[in-house]
């Protein structure tokens, strides 16, 4: 028997290599994954699968008047769908948009999108709670698959980045890597770096700067910040990451942390606190983990994890972390949810 067409949305996403990932180990499972077209809703047959991932993709445009005609798409789509015995799942990567948040628009288009699937799936257990009480359903409709990793997935051009940048080879060098935004809290982290008295200890920070985000005019006077405000691309993070001793992530809100997977993948040992699901992904011995409470607790996890450094070199931690979070496993699991 032929086994269902799944149609992701989307397959592919620029600065983003999850969803190339996802449908290349279904694919190899010997599963036919399209990236869905407007097209597709007339080949859409009985358990066929529809898999959304960030639906605010399809129900928002550029302007209003795109906006509208793009939600009653979706509406129709959806419904469609559901006519012909199509399957629809939701990965839930956040409850609302980053861009817009909140909103009672937003709502409505993720409510109907949830009374119509199949089931939720989440990354892990922190954000069930919070789905249910929003949406007004069950637990029991909510799946949890990990996150998968990207060792292997990123291959670099060979260039020291710390020469770039003006660090010595024997220095140890903190970095933050990812958009950076006030709610990952790099003003935490210049903040706690600067109470550091060391010459030896240097900080990189790489990623696309939000707009009016105001980090402060001494962080340009200071010899051991060093700062490249623009994305890093797919064939430069190995570079990156070989630069680096560890990653410090001191978000004040997450649902889900690609850069936290991303260090795994790379063996780098992590800073972060105790919330969402840092704390699931990162075990004790790829990661120091403080409380967000403690206004001392990233500057103390910072110090701890230097000194910890020849510990996490020795790797057996990230081995085992990334075990869990293997590409085929996380397929199986998949394709298990859209076969029940």
């Amino acid at each position: 028997m032929e086994n269902p067409t799944v149609y992701m949305l989307p397959k592919v996403i620029e600065n983003n290599k999850f969803n190339e990932l996802l449908s290349g180990s279904i694919e190899n499972k010997g599963w036919e994954v399209r990236q869905f077209t407007k097209r597709d809703i007339i080949r859409l047959k009985k358990n066929d699968v529809l898999h959304f991932h960030w639906p605010s993709f399809y129900y928002r445009g550029s302007s209003f008047l795109a906006t509208v005609f793009k939600a009653i798409a979706y509406v129709i789509m959806i419904f469609f769908a559901r006519l012909r015995g199509v399957k629809l799942f939701w990965t839930v990567h956040n409850i609302w948009p980053h861009n817009s948040g909140k909103t009672r628009f937003d709502y409505w288009m993720r409510k109907i999108l949830v009374l119509n699937c199949s089931r939720l799936i989440v990354m892990g257990k922190p954000l069930i709670a919070e789905i249910c009480s929003t949406f007004g359903i069950d637990p029991s409709r909510i799946e949890i698959i990990p996150h998968g990793h990207y060792k292997g997935v990123y291959k670099g051009k060979g260039v020291n980045i710390r020469s770039r940048f003006g660090i010595p080879k024997d220095s140890y060098v903190y970095a933050f890597f990812g958009q950076v935004s006030p709610y990952k809290g790099v003003d935490d982290l210049l903040q706690a770096f600067r109470t550091i008295q060391s010459d030896e200890v240097h900080l990189l920070i790489a990623g696309k700067k939000v707009k009016d985000y105001d980090l402060g005019s001494g962080i340009d006077n200071d010899k051991n910040i060093h700062t490249h405000f623009h994305f890093i691309e797919d064939d430069e993070y190995s570079d990156y990451f070989d630069a680096v001793d560890s990653i410090i992530l001191p978000y004040k809100q997450i649902a889900t942390s690609g850069s936290a997977i991303l260090a795994l993948s790379f063996c780098k040992p992590v800073v972060a606190p105790r919330i969402g699901l840092l704390e699931e992904y990162l075990p004790e011995d790829c990661a120091v983990l403080y409380e967000p409470s403690d206004p001392e607790g990233l500057l103390h996890a910072m110090d701890m994890i230097r000194l910890r450094q020849s510990e996490f070199q020795e790797g057996s931690g990230f081995v085992k972390a990334l075990e869990r979070l293997d590409w085929p496993v996380i397929a199986q699991r998949t394709l298990t949810l859209y076969s029940n």
